[in-house]
């Protein structure tokens, strides 16, 4: 068991009702109850908790006590009036121990409920066996501490410290007075102005020199350890004015002064005003005629202009228009910034009361990058293809050049190149003026279109293509360091693959798949699902599947698992067939490495929901 002093956290040795033997450290030393000759001497003694109770009923109140079980303790043989002195220094759990269990307190006599360790009933192991943690923290009062005041200021003119601190015998005292520059640098004005001075003139100190002020107190008590008391700290000093931005006012009158999209329009043009309303709310007014900042920033460049503003007397206003410009600056993407007021020419704050309702915040808004590429985008009869995707034999290839600079719009053609080169053939440059070549801008979205067709005059050849295009904005950056190429293949004959419903089996939705050949299209067709029992439960019309088109298709039509009704169908499997209207046989069957999976041009899916 170990006991600290309540003041010093110290070890007390010397507790009446000893001698106690002890053992550790000497440094830290700690109570022990039991010999180390003698194993019938312990604590399950009447002797041994006799002297423990001793020591627990003279460690006086508040100290605090820390102490665990040795070995095997018989709690049952404690007797009540040592149970009541473990009470007293917190414990809740010294009725219930059971002999032999591990056992951990610490705690404060007389301070209420203490931290307590003892075994798990939950645990498997034996309780007797087991392991136990207890952490605890000591707290005191410390012989010597300090405080320091909030910085007092600015002031134009320092005028007298006041300071009245009543003290014990035991009590000392240094009071420090320290100044800041307008830089915010600390230099200590008076090391410790002392009791006899408790009226001191700060007449000395310049305001010009040190803005603000602050005072520092350390006091020191190594008996009691109680801080003197302080009954007066008092500066008395000439201040400076104070102002703030009043965005309130602006919005009164100009509710969208500050609205983002009207900022980017602003920015388009290469200026951007915004009105400012400072205004003095003390009675002293700014004696020296003041600057502003006005500053707007993106994630890597800040462009910045100062603004003279006039001498604001006490309690009035100035309205400004701050102005800056932007062209030639490249200031592009997500814009914010602010306006700063009272900063003088030296690009110094002026000493003020509050800083932070100095500043305008300039809410964010977005201008185009005019310094990106242009964007192309490659479309067959309106869609993007994947390589070696299947095309029409007659396809109108879309080629879009997009560029963000609306300032110079794409206007000529030549700004797109054109490469289509048949497998094993030599690549043919596409002639842009040609007349399966059309060419359309819209400078307002800043877009540019080549629609070329090669099938124009006589459908391609079947095989393989690939197409090559490049494009360039009106300064002539392209969109890409290497040209954009894809490959696709041409058949002309009409034939069309076994539809393949995806995923299957359905868990909840079905898309199908299948892909079509030549230059036409079905006249008709729809898919037919029925029961193995021949029973027909639901058909997809054509106009159902959405845009059907030559190439490959994944239809925009989902089937969630219902007849025709809309019933959910059960879980189970399913036929399902293609019917097309094909009276003169025109679409053959398209062989694929799935088509094992049919039988007589009937597919299976399975519902699983």
């Amino acid at each position: 068991m170990a006991v600290y002093d309540a003041a010093s956290l110290k070890p007390m040795r010397n507790i009446g009702g000893g001698p106690y033997d002890s053992c550790g450290q000497a440094t830290n030393r700690y109570y022990h109850f039991a010999s180390t000759k003698d194993a019938a001497d312990n604590i399950n003694t009447p002797a041994r908790q006799a002297q423990l109770l001793r020591l627990l009923t003279n460690v006086p109140q508040g100290a605090y006590v820390a102490l665990v079980s040795l070995n095997k303790v018989n709690f049952s043989s404690f007797s009540p009036a040592l149970k009541a002195a473990f009470t007293a220094l917190g414990a809740q759990r010294v009725n219930t121990l059971q002999d032999s269990d591990p056992y951990a307190l610490f705690g404060r006599k007389g301070a209420g409920p203490a931290q307590e360790a003892t075994a798990s009933t939950s645990s498997t192991v034996p309780r007797n066996s087991q392991i136990i943690t207890l952490n605890g923290t000591l707290n005191t009062f410390a012989s010597s501490g300090s405080l320091t005041s909030v910085r007092i200021g600015p002031a134009q003119e320092w005028t007298t410290l006041h300071h009245t601190i009543r003290v014990e015998p035991s009590d000392s005292y240094k009071l420090q007075l320290v100044g800041f520059d307008a830089q915010g640098a600390r230099k200590v004005l008076d090391d410790n102005i002392t009791i006899a001075k408790r009226e001191y003139s700060l007449a000395g100190v310049s305001a010009a020199t040190y803005p603000y002020l602050q005072l520092v107190l350390t006091a020191t008590d190594n008996v009691n350890r109680t801080a003197p008391q302080i009954e007066q700290l008092l500066v008395t000093y000439r201040g400076y004015p104070e102002g703030i931005v009043r965005r309130d006012s602006v919005l009164a009158k100009m509710p969208k002064a500050y609205d983002p999209a009207a900022l980017a329009e602003q920015a388009a043009t290469g200026f951007v005003k915004v009105p400012v309303i400072f205004q003095n709310v003390s009675a002293l007014p700014f004696g020296t005629p003041l600057k502003a900042t006005f500053t707007l920033r993106n994630a890597t460049k800040e462009v910045s202009t100062e603004i003279d503003v006039p001498t604001l007397n006490a309690n009035g206003a100035v309205t400004i228009n701050a102005e800056l410009n932007l062209r030639g600056q490249n200031l592009y993407g997500d814009i914010s910034g602010s306006i700063t007021l009272n900063i003088n020419k030296e690009g110094r704050r002026l000493p003020e009361l509050f800083y932070f309702n100095n500043e305008l915040a300039i809410p964010s808004f977005k201008v185009e990058d005019r310094s990106v590429p242009p964007v192309l985008d490659v479309a067959f009869d309106g869609q993007r293809i994947l390589n070696g995707d299947i095309v029409s034999p007659r396809p109108v290839i879309s080629v879009v050049l997009t560029d963000e600079d609306l300032q110079q719009p794409i206007t000529d053609r030549n700004a797109f190149d054109l490469i289509l080169t048949p497998r094993n053939g030599p690549p043919e440059k596409v002639d842009l003026t040609a007349a399966n070549v059309t060419f359309t801008t819209n400078p307002a979205k800043g877009t540019a279109r080549i629609d070329y067709e090669p099938g124009q005059d006589k459908p391609l050849r079947d095989g393989q293509y690939t197409l090559e295009a490049q494009g360039r904005d009106a300064t002539g950056r392209t969109a890409g360091d290497e040209n954009y190429k894809v490959q696709f293949e041409v058949v002309n004959a009409s034939t069309i693959t076994n539809i393949f419903p995806y995923p299957n089996p359905i868990t909840h939705k079905a898309k199908f798949v299948f892909t079509l050949t030549g230059s036409e299209l079905p006249r008709n067709m729809k898919i037919q699902i029925m029961t193995l029992t021949g029973k027909v439960v639901r058909e997809i019309m054509m106009q159902e599947m959405g845009m059907v088109r030559i190439g490959n298709n994944i239809t925009d039509y989902a089937w969630d698992g219902t007849d025709e009704y809309g019933d959910r169908l059960a879980n189970g499997t399913y036929l399902y067939r293609v019917v097309m209207d094909d009276p003169q046989n025109k679409f053959e069957r398209r062989n694929t490495v799935a088509d094992k999976a049919f039988k007589n041009g009937w597919g299976k899916l399975v519902l699983l929901r």
